[in-house]
């Protein structure tokens, strides 16, 4: 008889007493036979000692004498080995392409900090028959093992070593590698970018920054930032230039005007504005007035909707008289919709620069997944639709 076969009869077993450390273990070892992973030489010894302190029972229930198999013990499958390498190394993947193969011995504190991590990496999955975590070869991934290597000596192949060493160089230059926006004898310019990219057109600091962000860049020098935090934008400016272009940005309407938004209006044409249901008379008129203040022209502003003339009358004869009705084209700026997204606006394939929200309403979903993710999504409404107007929710 084997070893697995009394752990599983021992687990089974009713009446019999055993005390809570052994309990645990019984429980644990033969669900661990049962999926047909065989012993560690520690659990082989402790399961023997665990057995022959519940012998008689077994021998009772089971009718044979069990003592003879726990002095020459056998076992169902081979004793496994542990293996007490910690090491990183580079394989090929299914999934990630490449990855990086992470192998240690169980601990608690590593699991939990990859697990903690988890959303950073591309792809990060515990494989039962690598028996090791699988990490996305990916900066952030290097990033953060970098530090295991460092702090709990993990032994690393050459190919990981090598990208260890780039990374670490890149993290101690990194002003040599990341594309940033900065002042060259009084001059913006931008570093550290892809040939093909289009040249800075910009020459007062504040339209560069913001060309550089309709470009992907958002990272600026000390002399730039000098210059940002001398009040020589608004607060409400600063603080979405220095907000990541793929996080919403809210602006609370119950304390801050809505000319504070006129830099973000003039310089991050064309703005699509979404006027949900209600006030929208009032909404749009605030929006113009806001246009012209940032030096947008009523022929640069176009309104995609219209509303039932026996209710809103006064709403329709505004768009008409200011004629701010006429088709999207190459001089269109700002672009004003409501709950649903005109197809007009599809066909145009404007790239908008950022999405004005003025509030919460019901949405149809052609709008909704067309600004769930856009960049530059600026929500300027009261405090207690901040968290309700997330269109991703709707």
């Amino acid at each position: 008889m084997y070893i697995e076969d009394l752990i599983v009869s021992l687990s089974l077993l009713q009446g019999v007493s055993l005390n809570k450390w052994d309990q645990t273990l019984v429980h644990s070892f033969s669900d661990q036979v049962s999926r047909g992973s065989g012993l560690t030489e520690k659990q082989a010894n402790l399961a023997l000692k665990i057995l022959k302190r519940h012998s008689s029972s077994l021998t009772a229930v089971l009718k044979k004498d069990v003592t003879q198999f726990l002095q020459n013990p056998t076992y169902r499958y081979p004793l496994r080995t542990v293996n007490l390498n910690k090491k990183l190394s580079i394989v090929d993947h299914p999934i990630a392409g490449k990855a990086i193969k992470c192998e240690f011995p169980y601990n608690e504190k590593y699991v939990e900090k990859i697990k903690q991590n988890r959303d950073k990496f591309f792809y990060a999955s515990w494989e039962k028959d690598e028996r090791a975590w699988m990490l996305a070869l990916t900066e952030e991934s290097l990033g953060f093992l970098s530090l295991f290597v460092k702090q709990e000596q993990f032994e690393t192949d050459e190919a990981v070593q090598d990208f260890l060493t780039q990374a670490e160089k890149i993290l101690n230059n990194i002003e040599t590698y990341v594309p940033m926006l900065v002042l060259d004898k009084n001059e913006p310019k931008l570093i550290n970018i892809d040939k093909n990219l289009p040249v800075l057109t910009s020459k007062n600091v504040v339209s560069a920054v913001f060309e550089a962000r309709k470009k992907g860049i958002c990272t600026w020098d000390t002399k730039i930032e000098e210059i940002l935090t001398s009040n020589i934008i608004k607060k409400i400016t600063l603080d979405l230039l220095k907000t990541d272009p793929g996080k919403h940005f809210h602006v609370n309407s119950e304390n801050v005007p809505i000319f504070e938004l006129t830099d973000i209006v003039q310089h991050m044409s064309p703005c699509l504005f979404v006027i949900p249901g209600g006030s929208e008379f009032e909404k749009l008129q605030q929006s113009v007035d806001l246009c012209q203040h940032a030096g947008i022209s009523d022929e640069e502003i176009t309104v995609m909707f219209r509303l039932p003339s026996e209710t809103d009358k006064n709403f329709n004869d505004f768009v008409k008289e200011r004629k701010i009705n006429s088709p999207i084209s190459e001089k269109t700026k700002v672009v004003f919709v409501s709950s649903k997204l005109p197809k007009p606006v599809i066909k145009s394939k404007v790239k908008f620069n950022c999405v004005i929200n003025l509030g919460h309403g019901n949405v149809h979903y052609t709008m909704r997944d067309f600004v769930k993710n856009h960049e530059n999504l600026i929500f300027y409404s009261e405090k207690g639709n901040q968290r309700t107007i997330n269109f991703g929710d709707l």
